[in-house]
């Protein structure tokens, strides 16, 4: 039973890893040999260790001690795993039909518009914020309970050397897509969390009712919906297919901000592996 709990833990050990040198592969097939790459292949073989040492030290260890310290090895090697399968099940529950349903308004996300123009990863995003506004009871724009048009967010800023910021980019491609959307722009967020902090107060400025609706990719709805219960907003995450150049790098650098961002959840995590730890090696005694 140990050893079956162990040949667990040690597969979702292998995600990180698995995530990493496929990610370092696929940069390398298209001819980049960056410090980004190199580091994914670094990165790799460095956390194998832990799962495979673990399961060693579990299966063939003779010492109590070490059989312990194989099961906190191994542990600590599933965390990312696990944190992994926690983010793939919350976007597949924030991608689900008639997730914006009872909104009074719809937030996009911006992303980086480096020539000024809308691409495609943002196009996605635009067509499911119009989606997400046509969900709403009534047409496009239907009077709410405040008698208010339902408006369409768009939020972005980081316009540099001349370039507009994300929100103009957006407007203008949602002016060709739907001249009817009533859009309102946020221009001055340069983050996630400042797209979210600001466009609620927006909204609530305007006299929307919440909760609203925010449009993002959905491999960063996730992420989005942990800010959004962190800061305790009136939001509904709704993630929509994006087209995505390397799909594992976008998901392993979701991985990594949400490992760098839960450090409550380290101290948890911390706790659990020592107790295993402690545990299994008195029960190996």
């Amino acid at each position: 039973m140990l050893l079956l709990a162990g040949g667990v833990l040690a597969l979702l050990g292998l995600v990180l890893p698995g995530l990493l040198l496929t990610y370092a592969v696929q940069r390398l097939a298209r001819g980049r040999r960056d410090g980004e790459t190199r580091g994914a292949l670094i990165g790799g073989p460095v956390t194998l260790i832990a799962p495979i040492a673990g399961l060693l030290l579990l299966g063939y260890a003779a010492a109590p001690a070490l059989v312990g310290l194989g099961a906190g090895l191994l542990v600590l090697a599933a965390w990312p795993g696990i944190v992994m399968v926690a983010l793939l099940l919350v976007r597949w529950r924030l991608t689900r039909p008639g997730a914006a349903s009872g909104s009074g308004a719809v937030i996009v996300l911006g992303a980086p518009v480096p020539d000024g123009e809308v691409g495609e990863e943002l196009a996605a995003r635009l067509r499911g914020g119009l989606a997400a506004l046509a969900s709403l009871p009534g047409p496009l724009g239907a009077a709410g309970a405040t008698g208010l048009l339902a408006p369409l967010v768009l939020t972005g800023g980081r316009g540099r050397k001349g370039r507009p910021a994300e929100a103009v980019a957006m407007e203008r491609w949602v002016r060709q897509a739907d001249p009817s959307a009533t859009v309102v722009l946020e221009d001055r967020a340069t983050t996630t969390e400042e797209n979210l902090l600001l466009s609620t107060d927006l909204l609530r400025g305007r006299g929307a009712e919440p909760p609203y609706a925010v449009v993002t990719s959905a491999y960063h709805a996730a992420r989005t919906r942990l800010l959004v219960a962190r800061h305790r907003l009136p939001l509904r995450v709704v993630g929509v297919p994006v087209p995505m150049e390397l799909p594992v790098g976008a998901y392993l650098r979701e991985l990594l901000i949400v490992l760098k961002q839960a450090r409550w959840a380290h101290v948890v995590a911390g706790a659990v592996v020592i107790a295993v730890a402690v545990l299994v090696g008195l029960a190996a005694r």
